[in-house]
């Protein structure tokens, strides 16, 4: 029987700002023994796409039916392209775990899209981030689709060290290699 349960992990590339596109990593992990799936797209920097585009790499992979949850870098991509991550686990039925090792500061963040007039309504809706206790720290997570025991549970399950789920950081690896 093999071991542990398929996520998928998003991360974006690195980006200028003056760029008008950068592009989303998915890997699909096993536990957190084995990639099985490696996909990519491309999405608008400070654009609002990044609700489809991981819909899209969703779709786009290997198995669909055996991923049991997605996991995301964050709330934003390539900038401010706020991903609406209660929309895709609407979407895809399945549970989404937002992950980021820092305490999101909500205020300054949404002050800074303003500034910039990238805000976006989506991010009022989507709640602050609640902390879990790994072995090495803190982490934050927010999720939709199951409820905070699950969520905590599959984060877990999917660390080796760290703080950063092996999805996630694999995937935010690939993207930096072809920047």
């Amino acid at each position: 029987m093999k071991q542990g349960i398929r996520v998928l992990g998003i991360d974006d590339a690195a980006f200028e700002f003056e760029d008008e596109e950068t592009f989303l990593t998915g890997v699909v992990y096993r536990g957190t023994e084995f990639i099985e799936d490696i996909v990519t797209t491309d999405i608008e920097v400070d654009g609002g796409d990044a609700t489809e585009k991981v819909v899209e790499l969703f779709n786009r992979c290997n198995n669909t039916t055996q991923i049991k949850a997605v996991m995301l870098d964050g709330i934003s991509f390539a900038g401010f392209n706020i991903v609406d991550f209660e929309k895709v686990s609407e979407e895809i039925e399945r549970p989404v775990i937002v992950v980021t090792s820092n305490k999101p500061d909500r205020d300054r963040f949404k002050d800074t899209m303003e500034k910039t007039g990238n805000y976006d309504e989506v991010f009022d809706r989507l709640g602050d981030a609640e902390e879990i206790e790994l072995k090495d720290g803190k982490t934050y997570i927010q999720y939709a689709g199951t409820d905070f025991e699950r969520a905590k549970s599959i984060v877990e399950s999917s660390i080796i060290h760290g703080l950063t789920p092996e999805p996630i950081r694999v995937a935010h690896m690939m993207g930096r290699a072809f920047d």
